[in-house]
């Protein structure tokens, strides 16, 4: 099986490809598709974890370019499936792009650099790091009854 491959996503590759012209082939494009939606995952994760806490950021995770940047330093996986990479931008480093044979776990890479942009936001002085505040009508807890 391929490097960072579970049955699960086999399965679910299998499941949702086998009809399309491509047909189902376990091959390096799926596992840079799992790899990259780890990495999609751990910013999904800070950003809906950022916005709960209003915490100023921005970022994207729609479609193949995610992102999440705070205080004024990002993170970026952005997929390239014609020419079978993923191209990562982090923070005091180059943009480099990575196969499917490199890809391993994208999702600690994006933690990594995660934990990163947020320990040098934190070492920012308090009134540089200060919550958003919400409009005067916002309810944030509408499912609490």
């Amino acid at each position: 099986m391929l490097s960072g491959m579970d049955d699960w996503h086999l399965r679910l590759v299998k499941e949702l490809v086998q009809e399309t012209p491509a047909g189902f082939k376990p091959d390096a494009a799926a596992s840079l598709e799992i790899a990259f939606g780890q990495a999609r995952s751990a910013i999904t994760y800070v950003l809906e974890l950022c916005r709960a806490h209003r915490i100023p950021v921005v970022g994207n995770v729609a479609g193949d370019d995610v992102w999440f940047e705070l205080g004024g330093k990002r993170v970026r996986f952005t997929l390239n499936r014609r020419e079978g990479h993923v191209a990562v931008s982090m923070p005091g480093e180059d943009v480099r792009q990575v196969t499917a044979a490199e890809a391993g776990d994208l999702g600690a890479a994006a933690r990594e650099a995660i934990d990163a942009i947020v320990a040098a936001w934190r070492a920012r002085p308090a009134h540089e790091k200060s919550p958003s505040a919400p409009p005067p009508d916002f309810e944030d807890e509408p499912t609490k009854a």
